[in-house]
């Protein structure tokens, strides 16, 4: 199993074709990393790593309350996540045991749209 970040990762030389067909799904390449600019088809590229790395691929989470990058494995909701090892926002374990947790995720996404705009 290969644990990657979907924000920079490492290839081996894949060639040209294959290099379309990732930026095609959504991978983008910047001073010799690639990472995931667009989630559409996640799941197509996660199968297209997991066959040119030629092992499972998983990706960290990040959390959106505190940032902490972390791994699905460590969640008690698991085995019932429909998006469990994509390289989504999650809540981690330290986080999601706090008492105001809707209201602090509440305004971290907030802050988040706030930037943005």
């Amino acid at each position: 199993m290969k644990t990657l970040h979907k924000q920079r990762f490492k290839l081996p030389f894949i060639g040209r074709e294959r290099f379309r067909e990732l930026t095609k799904m959504g991978v983008s390449y910047q001073q010799g990393f690639f990472y995931i600019s667009n989630l559409n088809n996640v799941e197509k590229i996660v199968d297209a790593l997991s066959e040119i790395l030629k092992e499972e691929v998983i990706f960290t989470q990040k959390c959106n309350i505190c940032d902490k990058e972390f791994l699905c494995g460590e969640c008690s909701y698991y085995d019932s996540c429909p998006s469990k090892n994509l390289p989504f926002r999650c809540i981690c374990k330290e986080c999601s045991q706090q008492k105001n947790l809707y209201e602090q995720y509440v305004q971290r996404n907030l802050q988040r749209m706030k930037t943005k705009s």
